[in-house]
C-alpha cells in the first residue's frame, strides 16, 4: 500500500493522507464528483498513475515534471522511450510555461481548443527529455472532457495522455478493454467513466514553425483543412 500525502487544501478537503492499493472509482463524464477529482489529482501530485476518460479514449495519467512517474508509465504501456508522449494542461498560460509559443498556436487555441486537437510545440527545459524521447517538441491537448477539465483546474502541472492500452494494441473505450491489457495492479487510481464512443484519435498537427503539418489524421482533419485554407 503506498502513501500520497495531499498539497490541496481546497474548502472540502476531506482527507489530508489517502492510501491506496489500485482503485477503481466509478466516475459520471458529464458531472464529476469533485472528491473523486481531488483523489485523482493528489494521486499526479505524488508520482502515481490514473487511469482516466477523455474526448476520444481511455488515457493514462502521470505527472509530466516527474521522470520516476513517466517511468512508471512507459513500463505499464512497454512504451520504447524512443517514442514521445503527450500531455494535457489546463490552458495557454500552461502551454506557455511549458513550451515556445507563436502566433499560429494561439489561433489554433483560440479555434479547437478544448476538443481533439494535440498541438505540437518546441518544449522548454522544463519538461523532462524522457517524455518525449529526447526531441525538441512536445504534444500538447486540452481535451473537451469534464473530467480532464477538472482535473487540470485542480493541478498547475500537466499530465501524460497516451492511450491506456499496452503500446501497439487498440484504443481502449472502456475500463474492460483496458483491464484486458494493461496490468492494472501497476495502476493507483482507474476513474471509470463508462463505455466511451468509439471516435477517431484527436488529429495531430505541428504548429513549430509557419509551415502546418497534419502529422496524424483524426477527428478534427476536415475543420482544420478548411480553417487553412479560409482563414489562415
Amino acid at each position: 500500500m503506498e502513501t500520497y500525502k495531499c498539497k490541496f487544501k481546497p474548502d472540502n478537503c476531506w482527507r489530508k493522507v489517502i492510501k491506496l492499493k489500485m482503485q477503481i472509482i466509478k466516475v459520471n463524464i458529464k458531472n464529476p464528483d469533485p472528491q473523486i477529482i481531488h483523489k485523482a489529482t493528489c494521486v499526479l501530485e505524488n508520482k502515481g498513475v490514473v487511469v482516466y476518460p477523455t474526448d476520444t479514449a481511455y488515457g493514462i495519467g502521470v505527472n509530466a515534471f516527474e521522470e520516476e512517474a513517466i517511468k512508471k508509465l512507459y513500463k505499464l504501456k512497454g512504451r520504447d522511450f524512443s517514442k514521445p508522449t503527450h500531455v494535457v494542461v489546463k490552458n495557454w498560460k500552461m502551454i506557455k510555461k511549458i513550451a515556445y509559443t507563436n502566433g499560429l498556436a494561439r489561433k489554433f487555441y483560440d479555434k479547437f481548443l478544448p476538443g481533439p486537437l494535440t498541438i505540437i510545440l518546441t518544449k522548454k527545459n522544463l519538461i523532462p527529455d524522457i517524455l518525449t524521447a529526447k526531441t525538441k517538441t512536445i504534444g500538447i491537448r486540452i481535451p473537451k472532457c469534464n473530467v480532464t477539465k477538472m482535473l487540470s483546474s485542480h493541478l498547475k502541472l500537466p499530465y501524460t495522455t497516451p492511450s491506456a492500452n499496452r503500446s501497439g494494441e487498440k484504443t481502449p473505450y472502456s475500463i474492460e478493454e483496458v483491464a484486458s491489457v494493461l496490468d492494472l495492479s501497476q495502476v493507483d487510481l482507474v476513474l471509470d467513466g463508462g463505455k466511451l464512443p468509439n471516435v477517431p484519435p484527436s488529429t495531430i498537427v505541428d504548429l513549430t514553425s509557419n509551415e502546418i503539418k497534419i502529422i496524424r489524421e483524426g477527428t478534427l482533419s476536415l475543420e482544420i483543412q478548411k480553417f487553412i485554407k479560409d482563414e489562415l
